[in-house]
């Protein structure tokens, strides 16, 4: 008998005699629910009903509110202010059978302008999952979405105010292997998308201002591999990569250049949690983007993603997120920025069916190619009011600042917004 096969048939025998015992153990050690956030804790007085369909178990939500908007072409100079009206349903449901699972998930949301119409958008989305659990320890999924939605004027690339915001579409797949047994987890991830955008216009001269040069195909993958040290802490080694192809090539120095990129990070970390009331996910690693032009500099440093919750008593949940990863930024001369963000927030349980909330976040981009710097500040409080099951209130106040340094901004992108509002949810 050859060594190979050999191996082959001890790894088997050693798989049947010590399945059992890591199969039953498998979600102690990855278990992380000790303690309930504000926003996690049922409340069967006023915690909506699913509808069952079928096989299907379907939550659905109705919502309609009011917008105040000091500043809806997000400029630094000639602020326009307006009254938005936003309706939408959203709807998910899932098959509550003892294996397999299938689902579906789909919104829908108007945005009115009430006196500049030309500003109103419409938000779709769809997506259609599945699960097969292969086994007790590993199971694949499956999905395919279609989204057609608006971008806001807030995102980075909207500082040439075009006369109506960009519409585009994104479209894709994505598989999912998933194994867990004993100490060991290991989640794997890929996903294959295409974006479509809309041609722009400017302001009052009809010239047509291209964003062909913005579709691409995208390429994702992931894969985590952890180890539970102990019922409260897991270590784990994780994966990425990305690749973005470009449709169409640009002008730039004479000669048509490619926008196409590959890239990956290499990271450890751990996920907890502690005695401490603290639970959280933590990794820190290396990244780097490929430029296929070498017009265009390569991108590599440091690479960074945390998510901490603290609970300092029951009625209250303290978050902080941070990280650091490369993004496209839509600029025709500087494809890629590298984004550093924090932030951090809190939820508080007045009473039951009454929650306060508060939120803090910076988000500072560093472009690469050319002079700029990109500060964005945003900060935000939140009531929500569960009337009963079926109708739940909010009102919210927000502020948006961005703060635009160097001597490649094009016109005057900083500006600040304030926006105040109200909206119910309505649950069938």
């Amino acid at each position: 008998m050859s060594k190979l096969k050999r191996a082959c048939l001890m790894s088997v025998a050693a798989w049947a005699l010590i399945a059992p015992v890591a199969l039953g153990q498998g979600s102690e050690f990855f278990s992380r629910d000790k303690y309930e956030s504000v926003r996690e804790r049922a409340q069967p007085e006023f915690d909506p009903e699913p509808i069952r369909l079928g096989t299907f178990v379907v939550r659905s939500m109705g919502a309609a509110g009011l917008t105040s908007n000091d500043n809806i072409f997000a400029t630094s100079g000639n602020q326009q202010s307006d009254l938005v009206a936003r309706v939408g349903v959203d709807a998910s449901g899932s098959t509550d059978w003892s294996v397999h699972s299938a689902g579906f998930d789909v919104t829908a949301y108007r945005n009115q302008y009430l006196d500049i119409s030309d500003e109103s958008t419409t938000d779709l989305t769809g997506r259609l999952r599945g699960r097969i659990d292969v086994t007790r320890a590993f199971s694949l999924s499956g999905a395919v979405f279609a989204e057609d939605r608006a971008e806001p004027r807030t995102d980075l690339v909207n500082a040439f105010g075009a006369e109506r915001p960009v519409q585009y579409t994104r479209s894709g797949a994505q598989v999912d292997a998933d194994y867990q047994s004993d100490r060991i987890r290991w989640n794997n991830s890929l996903s294959l998308s295409e974006e479509n955008f809309e041609d722009g216009e400017a302001p009052g001269s009809g010239v047509n201002i291209d964003q062909d040069y913005r579709d691409r195909k995208v390429t994702q993958g992931r894969s985590r591999l952890s180890y539970a040290v102990s019922p409260n802490l897991a270590v784990f080694g994780q994966g990425t990569f990305g690749q973005s192809e470009y449709d169409t090539t640009q002008v730039l120095g004479g000669l048509a250049r490619s926008r196409d990129t590959s890239g990956y990070t290499i990271s450890g970390g751990v996920d907890f949690e502690l005695t401490a009331l603290v639970r959280g996910d933590i990794a820190v690693g290396y990244l780097n983007e490929d430029k296929d032009d070498d017009f265009f500099a390569d991108v590599t440093g440091l690479s960074a993603d945390a998510r901490l919750e603290w609970f300092p008593t029951r009625l209250t949940t303290v978050n902080f997120t941070a990280g650091r990863r490369v993004v496209d930024t839509g600029e025709f001369v500087s494809p890629s920025a590298v984004e550093t963000r924090f932030a951090a927030g809190i939820d508080h349980e007045l009473r039951r069916n009454i929650i306060l909330s508060g939120y803090a976040g910076m988000t500072n981009y560093e472009y690469e190619e050319v002079n700029r710097k990109d500060e964005n500040l945003e900060l935000g409080v939140v009531a929500t009011y569960k009337m009963n099951k079926r109708l739940h209130w909010e009102v919210f106040a927000r502020n948006r600042d961005r703060d635009v340094s160097g001597d490649a901004a094009f016109g005057d992108p900083s500006f600040g917004q304030t926006q105040f509002g109200i909206g119910l949810k309505l649950f069938p």
